[in-house]
């Protein structure tokens, strides 16, 4: 739990409000988890918060309490694994799970959760995770887990600082995503008030303070609780009326330097290295960075903790009581003290066999040794981004590129790193710096990674002409490569590149050159590359569905035994997102299941977040959930940091164009379709259908028949579903477009399987039947109606279905047969219940 000097005040000031609010939401009973999130600048008091949080808990509640280290790049589950120092000894193949890179991401968590949920119990229970801003990506993973419904019966509060978060901390995300839960409790620590400062001094010496002290404290502190102590603590034994009369240090670094003159040069010499050493400071690392003796240091810290500066976080570490005082002792010392300081850390590291390059590297920077940081901050960034940690990778690889900015190893892990996180921006940027520097230098093979990785940013990016031109460049590099592994990247990426574009006759060509290649050389992750572009493409063509979908199954498993995360994620996204309706729901699921937790294995953010989302999302359509599939659609737009706004988010938008003309939203619609326009490069069936069906609503019926036009054109060479195909037919008979040029459409529409529809089809009777009833052809509506119903739970999700029974009703109506049609209708509407 906290523990450490809880401040000169014996009570806590200006902070009842925020303290009851968080003491009910521990009480409350109704929602377990509770979550909350305190935040405000350093020394504001969110820890004194937290501890009289702890002190109003009922007894025997279970406290687990975890702490981020600024002073390091993090290690995964930091927080946790702090919380349960010596707590868990009973969980060591868990534990071991946390760190260990063979462990899948999912099975990590998962642990973490049992070693939770191990320790609490069934509670009641408090976890804090203190300083979010400095967290690990596996941590803010965690705590976000535990924030879910399945969480525990526990309470959660995070803390972090506003002003420590950048936009690609993982923390900035998860906040965005919690604030949209209502059972999420914000708490905002502000600065105190002259009043406040007054109670402060009136509790601190026992009786009121003059207003003219508490105007020169208030002045000089800002308010800020932690700088009032410390100006306090520096004033010694100073009488409450003289504190403005008495010299009082101006600053936390003055009130620090008035402690430190005040220890013995030992105790001094413990606390300067301390500070250089981190917030968690083993007491191994200490010993053998001060050369002090066992019984030397025991008696050393024992002064430092009775005397407020350190303390025991847990057994054999110790931290500073605040940050701020270990950045100020640092702050005091000379640059070649802190450099010694670090190379003995650096030293001490080395000779215990340390594997934690972060704090390696971290260290080696510290000393001065710049070749060192590298070396140690590839090996990180390498052995990161292969266990999935790919914000942690990307703070690494450009930790090192602080020392080596043209270092390709380095800048080719950072662009890939960033890419896989979602910060598109920064991959652009590291990708075309190694572009750069591959072709400054003639490094051909770092030249076509570089390029490689830049059309995939493009792609992502929506700028599809710097694409094509990236591809081009890609064509020319990949005769000077030669026969090796980075010419079979190139040919796999070419394969890509067309595949995205819809080339997919030069798409499987260039993939069978990559597999071709893959084969010669004796490269199964080529092959796999190669195979994923190959089955994604053959599942647009038409007559080659089922062998593209055959292959992307084969692909995911190969690629799973090869720990080919990135190409497994993709290979089944491909699989079950080309067409959920082929699959039985639950397969459909436990397909999307398994892509989410290779892309997080690979820390793919885009397909972990927003695919997974979309998939979601479409099994929602199909079972007739409307409400869920915008949720769900929504729910990946926040999460993400970079899919659904980026190039990818074609496919989201008309998605979500489609559910909200199901809503009657015509003027969000016609957003999503104009911001698609762009992005339009050939025959595009879906982009004519949505705007037909825009006009149709809109009544512009000389509108509707040019896009119908254009429909009817583009659909010689692009598949025109009979999902779409229907959606137009009954958006322009509302609009009063007469049948027979509406006829053409079922002509032209095509299965799943992208073949025109047979003649047994349940669409060909749906549209059939639209059009029949349109010309009052009773008999034959009817008819094609009762088939589509039917027959059509196998092509059609709920929603169409409800459509057949409820024009197979009307028919039944007007033939005088209506129990009939109520059975229709109970059909009907059993289907639409949650549309």
């Amino acid at each position: 739990m906290l523990v450490g000097r809880s401040g000169l005040s014996p009570v806590m000031v200006g902070r009842s409000v925020e303290l009851s609010r968080l003491v009910r939401l521990a009480n409350g009973t109704e929602r377990l988890p509770a979550v909350a999130v305190v935040a405000g600048e350093p020394g504001i008091g969110k820890t004194r918060l937290l501890q009289e949080l702890i002190g109003a808990l009922p007894e025997g509640t279970c406290i687990l309490v975890g702490q981020a280290d600024p002073g390091a790049l993090g290690r995964p589950f930091e927080l946790l694994l702090d919380a349960v120092d010596g707590r868990a000894a009973a969980h060591e193949e868990l534990l071991a799970c946390l760190t260990d890179a063979d462990c899948p991401p999912d099975e990590r968590v998962r642990a973490a959760l049992d070693i939770v949920r191990a320790i609490v119990g069934r509670g009641p229970a408090l976890v804090v995770f203190d300083d979010l801003h400095w967290a690990d990506s596996e941590s803010v993973a965690l705590f976000e887990r535990l924030a879910e419904p399945d969480g525990g019966q526990l309470v959660l509060v995070g803390t972090y600082r506003p002003d420590a978060l950048t936009r690609r901390h993982p923390v900035s995300d998860l906040l965005v995503r919690l604030e949209r839960r209502h059972t999420i409790t914000h708490v905002m620590l502000e600065r105190l008030s002259p009043g406040d400062v007054a109670v402060f001094l009136d509790a601190v010496y026992g009786r009121p303070a003059s207003y003219r002290a508490v105007d020169a404290l208030h002045a000089r502190t800002g308010g800020n609780p932690f700088f009032l102590e410390e100006l306090l603590a520096g004033a010694g034994d100073v009488d409450l009326d003289e504190l403005c009369d008495v010299p009082l240090p101006w600053s936390l670094a003055e009130a620090v330097r008035n402690q430190l003159e005040d220890l013995e040069a030992d105790e001094r010499r413990i606390v300067e290295a301390a500070s250089v050493l981190g917030r968690r400071v083993p007491f191994d690392l200490l010993a053998a960075v001060t050369g002090c003796s066992e019984d030397e240091l025991i008696g050393i810290l024992r002064s430092l903790v009775a005397r407020g500066m350190m303390l025991e976080a847990e057994n054999d570490v110790f931290s500073f009581t605040h940050a701020l005082a270990q950045e100020a002792v640092e702050e005091e010392l000379l640059g070649r003290e802190r450099r010694r300081l670090h190379q003995a850390a650096l030293d001490a590291l080395r000779a215990a066999g340390s594997t934690d390059e972060a704090a390696l590297a971290n260290h080696a920077r510290g000393a001065g040794r710049h070749a060192d940081m590298v070396v140690a901050a590839r090996a990180g960034a390498a052995r990161y981004i292969a266990q999935g940690s790919t914000y942690q990778a990307l703070q690494l690889a450009e930790l090192g590129l602080s020392e080596a900015d043209d270092d390709t190893e380095l800048l080719l892990v950072a662009a890939r790193a960033a890419w896989l996180a979602g910060l598109l921006d920064e991959a652009a940027g590291h990708a075309d710096h190694l572009l750069a520097v591959a072709r400054s230098t003639g490094d051909l093979e770092s030249e076509s990674a570089a390029l490689r990785l830049i059309v995939r940013l493009h792609w992502e990016l929506g700028d599809v002409d710097a694409m094509k031109d990236a591809t081009d460049e890609v064509l020319a590099v990949i005769e000077r490569l030669g026969k090796t592994e980075e010419q079979g990247r190139a040919m796999a990426l070419l394969a890509q590149s067309f595949m995205l574009r819809g080339f997919n006759d030069e798409a499987v060509a260039w993939a069978d050159q990559a597999i071709v290649t893959a084969d010669q050389l004796g490269l199964p992750h080529v092959r796999v590359a190669a195979e994923v572009e190959k089955g994604s493409s053959l599942c647009s063509m038409p007559g080659r569905f089922e062998e593209g979908a055959q292959l992307l199954a084969r692909v995911a498993d190969e690629a799973e035994a090869l720990g080919e995360h990135v190409v497994v994620a993709r290979a089944l996204h491909n699989q079950v997102r080309t067409d959920v309706r082929r699959y039985e729901l639950n397969e459909a699921r436990r397909l999307l299941e398994r892509m989410r937790q290779a892309a997080e294995r690979a820390g793919f953010d885009s397909m972990a977040i927003a695919a997974y989302a979309e998939g979601r999302a479409e099994l929602a359509v199909w079972e007739g959930d409307l409400a869920g599939a915008l949720e769900a659609l929504d729910r990946g737009r926040r999460s993400d940091r970079g899919y659904v706004h980026t190039g990818k988010r074609s496919w989201y938008r008309v998605f979500e164009a489609g559910l909200t003309l199901e809503l009657g939203d015509l003027d969000r619609a016609e957003q999503l379709r104009d911001a698609l326009a762009p992005l339009v490069l050939t025959a595009a069936s879906w982009f004519d259908g949505l705007s037909l069906h825009l006009a149709c609503r809109r009544g512009d019926l000389v509108q509707a028949r040019a896009y119908l036009a254009q429909l009817l054109d583009d659909s010689e060479s692009n598949p025109t579903p009979g999902q779409l195909v229907h959606d137009v037919v009954s958006a322009a008979l509302r609009a009063g477009m007469p049948t027979d040029a509406l006829r053409p459409l079922i002509d032209v529409a095509t299965s799943h399987e992208r073949e025109p529809l047979p003649a047994d089809s349940a669409w060909r009777s749906l549209l059939n039947a639209q059009l029949a009833e349109a010309d009052h052809d009773i008999d034959a509506a009817l008819e094609g109606f009762e088939d589509a119903a039917k027959r059509g739970e196998a092509e059609m999700h709920f929603a169409v279905l409800a459509t057949a029974h409820v024009g197979a009703a009307r028919c039944l109506i007007a033939r005088g047969r209506a129990d009939e049609a109520r059975v229709h209708v109970a059909e009907a509407e059993a289907q639409l219940a949650r549309w």
